[in-house]
């Protein structure tokens, strides 16, 4: 079974992968 915290960490996890590659996106775009 998943704990409360495994679900917190998995999902900040997702969100800070969410944002480094939407930086990465927009740092290429504004070559």
């Amino acid at each position: 079974m998943h704990t409360t915290a495994e679900l917190i960490g998995a999902a900040a996890g997702l969100v800070v992968l969410g944002i480094l590659a939407v930086a990465s996106v927009r740092s290429i775009t504004r070559r």
